[in-house]
């Protein structure tokens, strides 16, 4: 996603995520969790990481980036065998004919499949690397061609007794070229356990438009979140709200980003759309703004900010706490990690600081304990890609995990 060029990366990073200076007054809600938070350990090696993609399937084209993962949040069920981790390859994955079929294109990014353990989400097995493939239709998805990167790791498994039952939808993250990072968010679909995934268009996209020379800014690939009622998806981001300029503040020096906004659509109608209808695609979402929850759309629209007291904005990974009965966020700013909680996935508390784990620590993915990785707990843990900074990038990258424990 990010990291194309470590030295690139370096720069952009210290102007897409800043320490924001807190602005005082605190928010009704008060945390129920006292998180007490273990040092990091190495789960997935440099060296573990570069044997498994000598043999990811297809063979990598990518000898720059070489395996770039996991280079989005990680997507994690549950199976008999123990688990199963879906997260981008941020590489280049040139056309090739593999088997006798063509698979991969020229855009950076895909969805890995691998089969592990919560130890070692890497496996022993062959990485099965998968890119995203166009909708049928192309009206579905008419940004598909100009995209430069489109990966996802964030997954959501379809309940028994829903439409498309056992399948799974994945949120990418997908870039446009030309300028620093300009994204937007969308969804793919897979029938097959992530064997093949089918683009179904884009679900969100900044307020700010895409033009030539923006600033650059990280809309992240967080996962689809159940609303309290079962009957929405959340899916929270951060938004750039247009100024007049290409830039992310004011010329008075004003931020008009959001530390946390979020869109939703009915779980009923974007599952009957990826699977129950002949012509897959996704539906509308709509943008939370002014307390309601139907005057922006996702795509474009402007957006409320959740947590604007918060001193931390980056990346959101956002799951629900049964032991708590509270939402749960964790925040990276690619040094600092912070947590925050909620009641209704809106009210959140002030995040307060879990730790300093850069220089860059990026894509923090919660996991549950239990039969569902979805669903936390009172312990649980949270997985991160760390990178050096020296210049050797992806190389000497590995994947990390803490432990959290709600006191």
């Amino acid at each position: 996603m990010l990291f194309r060029s470590p030295l690139a990366s370096v720069a952009l990073l210290a102007s897409f995520f800043q320490l924001l200076p807190g602005v005082g007054a605190g928010q009704a809600l008060t945390p129920v969790c006292q998180p007490s938070v273990t040092g990091p350990i190495v789960v997935d090696s440099p060296a573990r990481r570069l044997e498994a993609g000598r043999k990811a399937q297809p063979p990598l084209t990518d000898t720059y980036n070489g395996f770039a993962w996991p280079d989005t949040p990680m997507g994690i069920i549950k199976t008999g065998n123990g688990y199963e981790f879906f997260a981008s390859d941020g590489g280049v994955h040139s056309r090739q004919m593999w088997q006798g079929h063509w698979v991969g294109n020229n855009k950076s990014g895909s969805v890995v499949t691998t089969a592990g353990t919560l130890g070692n989400p890497l496996g022993s097995g062959d990485p099965q690397d998968v890119s995203i493939s166009p909708n049928p239709d192309p009206a579905v998805n008419p940004n598909y061609p100009s995209y430069g990167y489109m990966g996802g790791g964030p997954v959501y498994q379809v309940p028994a007794g829903m439409t498309g039952a056992g399948n799974l939808l994945v949120t990418y993250h997908a870039e446009l070229p030309n300028d620093a990072l300009y994204a937007a968010l969308g969804l793919a679909a897979s029938s097959d356990n992530g064997l093949h995934w089918t683009d179904l268009g884009e679900i969100i996209r900044l307020n700010q438009a895409y033009a030539v020379g923006l600033d650059g800014f990280e809309i992240g690939d967080g996962p689809l979140v159940l609303s309290p009622d079962g009957k929405y998806f959340y899916l929270y981001f951060p938004d750039w709200i247009a100024n007049g300029t290409l830039h992310t503040t004011t010329p008075t020096g004003v931020s008009t980003t959001t530390r946390v906004s979020v869109a939703r659509a009915l779980v009923a109608s974007v599952l009957d759309a990826a699977f129950g209808s002949a012509r897959p695609h996704t539906v509308a979402f709509e943008k939370f703004y002014e307390g309601s929850w139907h005057l922006q759309p996702a795509i474009g629209g402007a957006s409320t900010d959740l947590n604007p007291h918060s001193a931390y904005q980056g990346y959101l990974d956002i799951h629900y706490n049964s032991a708590l009965e509270r939402y749960l966020m964790i925040i990276s700013d690619d040094t600092h990690f912070a947590y925050a909680e909620s009641i209704d996935g809106l009210t959140w508390t002030i995040p307060t600081l879990l730790g300093i784990y850069g220089p860059i620590a990026a894509y923090p993915t919660a996991v549950g304990l239990g039969d569902d990785p979805r669903i936390l707990g009172k312990s649980f843990y949270v997985y991160f890609t760390h990178l050096p900074t020296d210049g050797t990038g992806w190389t000497d990258g590995s994947l990390r995990r803490l432990t959290l424990t709600c006191e």
